[in-house]
């Protein structure tokens, strides 16, 4: 169908979105973007080590501080993540990564020693994840639209699917490693780790250049009329808007589910930390299977039904993850979670960036972070006031909510 008055935009059956003068050569995926993918992929290792252990000397602590936790790297990264895309569209995503990349290593190391001397302590959580939430604001956006930097357009939903599969893939490790860790050094081997592989992505990506780079822009408005410029270009399109709708809603309530639902379940229920690695691992491994699949044949032609269709599955798989008594039951129920989520972004995050106008990369992406951010801020602190079982139970009904309004809206025909 035809979408805009000036019938300039086109959006085809399979939900590609294709844009006048934007026009790439059909091909392969080149190799300088492997190369960039496992630097970036490595880096998801550390990542993943550095969240388990906040979080799991967060709950430590009392789930209130866990929520503060949580809420000091959402709330930052909901500030600054408009200025972000704004600087990722003017400066160019790879140079803003670049940057990005050199801070938060830096910061790792320097917090890994100062936990180091001090111990661990609700200030010195908070203090991790408002920096590390601060530096995200700026290179999200700019990691999120790299991979349209590197591959033609036809390979984009492939190329998206294979940089999700090797993230699930490492996540999948990391979720028993980060257990395992957390038991043998604490947050400061997760820090060291997290700041060695920050060093390794940067040194990947300095040496890379991408075939479709963005040339910084010579105009620059100011930073208000070019965030106001991205949020009217995302309001106005039908596509993007309902995409930011229904992401907002599924992020508010499914990603606490694992850093912060898990966590609790686990102590309630008298796991250890390994056992609950294994639990977070099992909604990895559903993702993983899913996006496996569509790296090999590509997505399903109709992206809004099988996305709908993605939250119901995950839906029934954080319901019978509040009931399950067991590690192997919660590991099913996350399993099945994971597989109706990975269904869910495998096909509405390509849409989501073919949708979007070269000229508006990062400052979209910023919007579609931003719509993951701030939701997310009042769910993590409500799910927190709940009892787990209340908190996964809601969380199992806004994903299915999130399901039927897919179902109900056509995003392509």
């Amino acid at each position: 169908m035809r979408t805009g008055a000036t019938g300039r935009r086109t959006v085809g059956r399979s939900g590609h979105v294709h844009h006048p003068g934007d026009a790439r050569p059909a091909g392969r995926v080149n190799r300088s973007y492997y190369g960039w993918l496992a630097g970036s992929t490595l880096s998801v290792l550390g990542d993943t080590a550095l969240f388990f252990a906040l979080g799991w000397a967060a709950t430590g602590i009392g789930p209130r501080v866990a929520a503060l936790v949580l809420t000091g790297f959402t709330l930052p990264r909901a500030v600054l993540l408009l200025l972000g895309g704004v600087l990722g569209d003017r400066i160019g995503p790879r140079r803003l990564l670049l940057a990005c990349t050199a801070i938060v290593g830096s910061c790792c190391f320097l917090l890994a020693v100062a936990v180091g001397l001090r111990g661990v302590s609700a200030g010195l959580l908070l203090t991790t994840s408002v920096v590390v939430g601060t530096v995200d604001a700026f290179a999200l956006p700019a990691a999120g639209v790299l991979p349209r930097l590197f591959v033609p357009d036809d390979q984009l939903p492939r190329a998206m699917a294979l940089r999700t599969s090797a993230t699930q893939l490492i996540t999948l490790a990391g979720g028993p490693i980060s257990g395992l860790l957390v038991a043998a050094v604490g947050l400061v081997g997760a820090l060291a780790l997290d700041g060695l592989t920050f060093a390794v992505q940067f040194a990947v990506l300095l040496l890379l250049k991408p075939p479709y780079d963005i040339h910084p822009k010579r105009d620059r408005p100011s930073v208000v009329k070019d965030a106001v410029d991205g949020l009217r270009v995302a309001i106005g399109d039908p596509v993007l808007r309902m995409i930011l709708a229904v992401v907002a809603l599924v992020a508010a309530f499914v990603l606490p589910v694992t850093s912060l639902c898990v966590p609790l379940l686990a102590r309630s229920q008298g796991w250890e930390a390994k056992q609950a690695g294994l639990v977070v691992a099992g909604n990895v491994a559903g993702g993983l299977l899913v996006t496996v699949l569509v790296a090999r044949f590509g997505t399903f032609p109709r992206a809004d039904l099988t996305a709908g269709l993605g939250c119901l599955l995950a839906a029934l798989g954080i319901a019978a993850l509040a009931l399950a008594p067991t590690v192997p039951t919660a590991i099913a129920a996350t399993l099945t979670q994971g597989t109706g989520i990975g269904l869910f972004t495998s096909h509405l995050a390509p849409l989501f960036i073919r949708s979007t106008p070269k000229s508006h990369l990062t400052r979209l992406q910023s919007l579609l972070s931003l719509a993951q951010t701030v939701p997310l801020i009042a769910s993590t602190n409500l799910l927190a006031a709940l009892t787990i079982h209340q908190a996964l139970t809601l969380t199992a009904a806004a994903t299915a909510l999130a399901g039927l309004l897919l179902l109900r809206r056509t995003l392509v025909m």
